[in-house]
């Protein structure tokens, strides 16, 4: 029960803070990811990792969802330099990606739990893949900015 309120105030402010402009800093795109993460793996609890195939196949379809939404939203998000320093928003896609996203594994957990063809994510497990999400987001908005973006550039969209 902690976890999930912990979810419903990290999340939204995670996501409010996107929508708004701010510096990109090395710093800064770490920090929401390792947030997550440490949340996820505190949240793990005691129970057994099922290894079946269709705990394996559940898994790596939840992988592969938060890294293609990921880079998606990065790739999508507002980068540009203003005074010499790299910023960037969040804009309606990057509102609509994450809403698909967080629709999309609570369908999977409701059939999850209704059907039992694939192991009930706990806590633990949707803060890991919503950490992963957020690394391949900044890996792309790292990409586009301080990483390999002309310095010259005004706006990148």
């Amino acid at each position: 029960m902690t976890l999930l309120l912990v979810l419903l105030v990290l999340l939204p402010w995670s996501i409010w803070r996107q929508m708004h402009a701010h510096e990109i800093t090395g710093a800064g795109l770490i920090k929401l990811p390792v947030i997550f993460a440490a949340v996820g793996v505190l949240g793990f609890g005691t129970e057994a990792i099922p290894t079946d195939g269709a705990a394996i196949g559940y898994i790596a379809f939840c992988l592969a969802l938060s890294v293609v939404f990921g880079i998606w939203r990065g790739a999508r998000i507002d980068v540009w330099r203003d005074a010499g320093r790299w910023m960037s928003q969040g804009n309606r896609t990057t509102i609509a990606l994450w809403a698909v996203l967080i629709g999309t594994k609570v369908a999977l957990g409701t059939v999850a739990s209704i059907t039992g063809w694939f192991p009930a994510e706990n806590a633990g497990d949707v803060f890991l893949f919503l950490a992963l999400s957020f690394v391949a987001q900044n890996i792309v908005v790292a990409q586009r900015s301080l990483w390999n973006a002309p310095r010259t550039a005004e706006v990148t969209a």
